[in-house]
C-alpha cells in the first residue's frame, strides 16, 4: 500500500513565500540563479523536526530569500539605499504575514526575517545583493 504524503516545504513554505513576494514586488522571484538587473532568488536550508506529537508533528523550516542588484557601472550610495530598502520591505511583509493561510488552510505559522546579510559580489562588484534567512514552522496532522 501506497503512503499519503504532502511535500509540505514546497507547497506550504516555498510556494507560499513566492506568492507573497510576487504580489507584493515587481521584481521576478526565481529558484535557481539571479538574473536580469534585479531578482530574488529563494533556496530551502533546512528542514527539523520541532515537535512528534501523536497525530502528526511541527516541523521547522529555514528558507533563504535572495535579493540581487545589478548596479550597471553606477556602484552608489544609492544602490545600497535600494538594496537595504527592498530588504526592509520583505522584512515587513514576512512580520505582516507571520502566520499565513491561503484559501482557508494554515500554511505556515512563526515566520520570521532571522538574519539579513548585505553583501557585494566579489567578481562582479556592480552587484549587490542581500541574503535574508527566513525561518518559519508547519504543523502536519497525519
Amino acid at each position: 500500500m501506497a503512503i499519503t504524503y504532502e511535500n509540505v516545504i514546497y507547497d506550504r513554505c516555498i510556494s507560499s513565500l513566492h506568492t507573497l513576494i510576487a504580489d507584493e514586488f515587481s521584481v521576478p522571484v526565481y529558484f535557481d540563479e539571479h538574473e536580469g538587473n534585479q531578482s530574488f532568488v529563494i533556496t530551502p536550508v533546512e528542514d527539523s523536526l520541532g515537535e512528534l506529537l501523536a497525530n502528526g508533528q511541527s516541523r521547522n523550516y529555514t528558507i533563504n530569500i535572495s535579493y540581487q542588484l545589478d548596479s550597471g557601472r553606477n556602484y552608489s550610495k544609492n544602490s545600497v539605499r535600494q538594496v537595504a530598502l527592498i530588504a526592509e520591505r520583505l522584512k515587513r511583509l514576512i512580520f505582516n504575514n507571520k502566520n499565513y493561510s491561503s484559501g482557508g488552510s494554515r500554511q505556515f505559522y512563526n515566520a520570521e526575517v532571522n538574519t539579513v546579510e548585505y553583501l557585494r559580489n566579489e567578481d562582479d562588484d556592480n552587484l549587490l545583493e542581500a541574503s535574508m534567512e527566513v525561518s518559519m514552522s508547519t504543523l502536519e496532522i497525519v
